[in-house]
């Protein structure tokens, strides 16, 4: 495959998730306001949701044809491992379709693997949870060891004012998130601190 010439200045980055706001959307809010001098973030591949990703004709043919016509630099590739680390296939089974997907793309693939799920970013900052549903909780260890970090949300929100989180609530949150406070709580092997450090290596983010 062979990428077309960038006319802009730009470094395009495009984001693709299992739901294009809940995941790759909500991932840029956490990360635009970090963003190197002329980077751009921008969410792909709008009409997939879950499984779909899974299609591998349908999902692999679409993301060459996206990556060539948006003259993509990177492509960030979100993924919730629904599981917890030690859960061994799972992680196999989901890195499996991220080499796949990064060779499509000659090899320009980021890899966030969400474990378990995106919810355990917006656990990472637990005292904005508490400030936008004037809750009192207390911090999380390392929220990559909930189970179900989805659920858990749920749960502690589920009587406050503002009302139970949802899926469709993740963009609104994880624009007011803090990025240094997820970095420091999310912590560990493929972690968001381990990712967020490779894309300052590679001068997409700084901090």
């Amino acid at each position: 495959m062979k990428q077309k010439n960038t006319k802009s200045n730009k470094i395009k980055i495009g984001v693709v998730g299992e739901h294009p706001s809940n995941d790759s959307e909500s991932l840029c809010h956490l990360l635009r306001p970090l963003a190197c001098e002329n980077v751009q973030f921008k969410v792909i591949l709008t009409k997939l949701r879950g499984s779909q990703l899974d299609n591998e004709r349908m999902f692999l043919s679409s993301l060459e044809s996206e990556f060539l016509s948006e003259e993509l630099h990177h492509v960030i590739f979100i993924r919730d491992l629904d599981g917890v680390f030690s859960e061994k296939e799972k992680v196999t089974i989901r890195d499996n379709w991220s080499k796949r997907a990064d060779k499509t793309i000659n090899r320009q693939g980021i890899f966030f693997l969400a474990i378990a799920e995106m919810e355990a970013l917006i656990l990472s900052d637990i005292d904005k949870v508490n400030e936008l549903y004037k809750l009192k909780l207390k911090a999380i260890n390392n929220p990559m060891t909930e189970k179900d970090p989805k659920k858990k949300l749920m749960q502690l929100t589920e009587k406050t004012k503002r009302g139970k989180y949802t899926e469709s609530d993740a963009p609104v949150i994880f624009k007011e998130l803090v990025f240094q406070t997820v970095y420091k709580n999310h912590k560990g092997e493929r972690s968001f601190q381990v990712f967020a450090d490779e894309l300052k290596d590679k001068q997409i983010i700084a901090f």
